[in-house]
């Protein structure tokens, strides 16, 4: 019953995941430390192997339908990287009641911003003192043509710091990316949340190597949420295109607004 309570999960952050750009580490982590008891090392490491899987099934059905930008993701990429792996080091230096207390309040603070951040066209908001702006232009699968500009050195700061909270919390950091992405650097939404999951396969497998080596992913529950996860990647990618992710995005915060609350008293 455990493995198919995780599979189950796996199944539901896959689809969320993928249709919004994050990796799902925000049902993964809760399900971890409050449903099945794990220490908070076991549940950061054995998150991230399943957002590494999510994210590269997500990241290549995209590319299929031509939505990731590969000029913007592999710098982001890459720049993920060190923060990613001095992240996982840091880790055994939380106590468990500290984790939980952390992740709940970073929980609390991107839950009440999905529910209220500004509506409106994206565009870029980058400041000029960052460094060059870079232009985009290109056709999708579907005969949509985006064009968008941003400052890539600011892109680059970003994702090392989303890199490093990604390997910390067990969590893909596209709900930092994603936004980041629409609301400053004027990316089309489903640009945005097919790129973020490329940098997300990126930074997640940085981040999950050392803790392999460290024998703290928990094998079992990550093959069983990877199995959630490659159906829950294949749905949700499939739909994101006929969906408009404003209203699900509104119930996702909600849900996670409370699951903070939980983890606070936990």
């Amino acid at each position: 019953m455990d493995y198919l309570w995780l599979t189950l999960s796996g199944l539901l952050a896959g689809t969320l995941g993928a249709l919004v750009g994050v990796g799902g580490g925000f049902i993964i982590v809760p399900v971890l430390l409050i449903g099945f008891d794990y220490p908070h090392t076991w549940t950061v490491a054995t998150s991230l192997s399943f957002i590494f899987i999510n994210s590269l099934i997500s990241a290549y059905n995209y590319s299929r339908q031509k939505r990731v930008d590969f000029a913007t993701a592999i710098p982001f990429s890459l720049s993920t990287i060190p923060g990613a792996v001095a992240g996982t080091y840091l880790v055994p230096y939380f106590s468990g009641e500290a984790f939980d207390k952390a992740f709940g309040i970073l929980l609390i603070s991107v839950s009440l911003f999905m529910l209220f951040r500004p509506q409106g066209q994206s565009k870029d908001r980058t400041p000029n003192w960052m460094g060059r702006k870079v232009s985009r232009k290109f056709t999708d699968s579907h005969g949509v043509t985006h064009e968008y500009s941003f400052s890539l050195g600011f892109g680059i700061l970003l994702s090392f710091f989303v890199g490093f909270l990604s390997s910390i919390f067990g969590i893909g950091g596209g709900i930092i990316h994603v936004p980041a992405m629409t609301m400053l650097m004027g990316f089309p939404p489903h640009i945005a949340t097919a790129t973020s999951m490329f940098i997300l396969t990126v930074s997640s497998f940085a981040g999950t190597l050392p803790h392999l080596i460290h024998g703290d992913v928990q094998l079992g529950a990550s093959a069983a949420l990877a199995l959630g996860a490659i159906g829950g990647a294949q749905l949700g990618t499939h739909i994101a295109p006929r969906l408009k992710g404003r209203r699900l995005m509104q119930v996702f915060a909600v849900i996670m607004f409370f699951v903070a609350l939980k983890l606070l008293w936990h």
